[in-house]
């Protein structure tokens, strides 16, 4: 399962979810870094419905986490997470 926050798309006001895979530093840290692996491309018209995306997808850990993009180039992202989502 992966952590999975919102891409908020400032230029489309669209919202896509974005799940993250563990990364971790380099020279064995115990930091708990995370990298994107992805986001829903087409992304949804409100916050609401990407959250019911996220819920829905089983391999998804929803987080509070919620990220700006101008929507130029693709929204690659590294993140730190705390050991447990709800």
């Amino acid at each position: 399962m992966y952590p999975t926050g919102i891409i908020v798309n400032t230029d489309t006001n669209r919202f896509h979810p974005v799940s993250f895979r563990p990364a971790p530093m380099p020279g064995n840290s115990d930091v708990p870094r995370y990298k994107s692996i992805g986001h829903h491309t087409a992304g949804f018209d409100t916050i609401e419905e990407a959250e019911t995306w996220i819920k829905e997808n089983d391999n998804c850990i929803m987080t509070s986490n919620r990220y700006q993009w101008d929507g130029v180039g693709i929204p690659a992202l590294v993140d730190f997470f705390a050991e447990e989502k709800s």
